[in-house]
């Protein structure tokens, strides 16, 4: 892990696309590039705004083929030229899902 690294939890890469829509209004699917997960939270690439602190689902489809819904709270925002890079935490993630991100990274630091 690098020394500037502030995560809590590695993240493992992840390319997939998923649709977030806002929590408050269930409306607009705005897509996003999911690039790394982790068993706290999620970065992802959007080209549309998205503001920080709110709170945003989605349907993310994980290493092993599950599908989990989640609940990400925006909390980090890079802006690109191209768009922003966003990072999120995952909010009240059942116990269940948050165990399946585990044994993926279980999986991972065995095999490193």
């Amino acid at each position: 892990m690098a020394s500037d690294e502030r995560r809590k939890n590695l993240r493992h890469s992840l390319s997939i696309m998923v649709y977030m829509t806002k929590v408050e209004d269930d409306g607009e699917k705005i897509p996003v590039e999911v690039l790394d997960v982790s068993r706290t939270g999620i970065g992802f690439y959007s080209p549309k705004e998205l503001e920080n602190g709110t709170v945003y689902q989605a349907d993310i489809t994980i290493w092993t083929g599950d599908r989990i819904h989640a609940f990400i709270e925006i909390v980090r925002v890079q802006q690109k030229e191209e768009g922003a890079i966003y990072g999120g935490i995952f909010v009240g993630m059942p116990e269940s899902d948050w165990s399946r991100i585990r044994v993926y990274e279980t999986y991972q630091e065995m095999g490193d």
